[in-house]
């Protein structure tokens, strides 16, 4: 006489997950094999129902400070800039005024831009000059003649080179109530000034002058610099000597 085989299916839940197992019975064993497959199987796909419903976990650092690109001891890279010329024949503001003086062989607006060192007591810099004169340059109150577009631009090419001799970097902004934008001011005022002297080129009428001098930078706030230049211009073809001023503002890259 022979056993009947009957087919048994169990089923449940498991982590939201519903399944099942089949156990088939034999003529006088149960197949335990089948009984771990199918307990197994169902593990697997409630772990995968289970780890579905859970929420994405979002890891967030905290958000990286501003890096300053021109403070005080510590001004590198590349900048770009606007400012003033003027082309003198003496320093008597007083007696001559400002256009008998300063700009008594002409007044001139610049855009410049370069690549500058400056880290610590070292600072030197390369700088490009565009100018177009909007003053009539005259000699003894008379305009000077063949004053045309073309003759209105100019250029130069400058190296500068400098030594800071109070090198610090430490300094503070100002609050909104001290200034209405953000200005540095060192623990050591001279820190964030550097002399320098220059020389180089400088293209005005058609001809080409060798110019020299000297000048300061300031930082102002962060990413900007402010300058002031007076240059030398010897008299050389054909032309009188000039005595040059520079003044403008630079953004720091």
């Amino acid at each position: 006489m022979h056993l009947l085989i009957v087919d048994r299916i169990y089923w449940g839940r498991l982590g939201g997950c519903l399944f099942y197992i089949i156990i088939k019975m034999g003529n006088t064993h149960m197949k335990l094999r089948t009984l771990l497959y199918g307990f197994i199987a169902s593990v697997a796909l409630a772990t995968a129902a289970f780890g579905a419903d859970l929420p994405p976990i979002i890891t967030k650092g905290p958000a990286a400070a501003p890096v300053a690109t021109c403070v005080a001891g510590n001004c590198s890279g590349w900048f770009a800039g606007f400012g003033l010329v003027g082309n003198g024949t003496n320093a008597d503001i007083v007696g001559n005024g400002i256009n008998g003086s300063v700009f008594a062989a002409g007044g001139a607006v610049e855009i410049h831009g370069g690549y500058q060192f400056w880290n610590g007591s070292l600072f030197a810099a390369v700088e490009a000059v565009l100018d177009y004169e909007f003053s009539s340059p005259s000699s003894a109150g008379v305009p000077v003649a063949n004053n045309s577009f073309g003759n209105s631009i100019g250029g130069m090419e400058l190296v500068k080179l400098g030594y800071n001799f109070f090198p610090s970097t430490q300094s503070a902004t100002t609050t909104p109530s001290q200034s209405p934008v953000p200005l540095i001011v060192p623990a050591n005022l001279l820190a964030a000034t550097t002399p320098y002297f220059v020389f180089g080129g400088h293209q005005r009428r058609g001809a080409s002058m060798w110019v020299n001098g000297a000048g300061m930078e300031t930082v102002v706030a962060s990413g900007w610099t402010s300058f002031a230049e007076y240059l030398y211009a010897p008299s050389q073809q054909g032309l009188n000597s000039e005595q040059i001023v520079r003044v403008g503002i630079d953004k720091h890259f």
